[in-house]
């Protein structure tokens, strides 16, 4: 039975990693997801759509990551 909560709800894709679950650190240094922690994909409040901040990027520049949206690439929309 799934509880009221968990229908609220849903994997995404995340942003920060393309849905790889990977995050090349420098040139040959590849490490988990920082965003996702390697899964490739969030847990996102729904309805969802993409932060207004970042465009959906999850980045606020190549190195660090959107402070709206903690790098997923979403919010809720309301």
């Amino acid at each position: 039975m799934v509880s009221q909560t968990q229908k609220n709800f849903a994997l995404e894709g995340c942003a920060w990693c393309t849905g790889t679950g990977k995050w090349a650190v420098s040139l040959g240094y590849v490490i988990s997801c920082l965003v996702c922690g390697g899964k490739g994909k969030v847990l996102v409040a729904q309805p969802a759509g993409q932060c207004q901040q970042c465009g959906g990027s999850g980045r606020r520049n190549a190195t660090n990551p959107c402070l709206t949206c903690a790098g997923t690439g979403w919010a809720r929309v309301r």
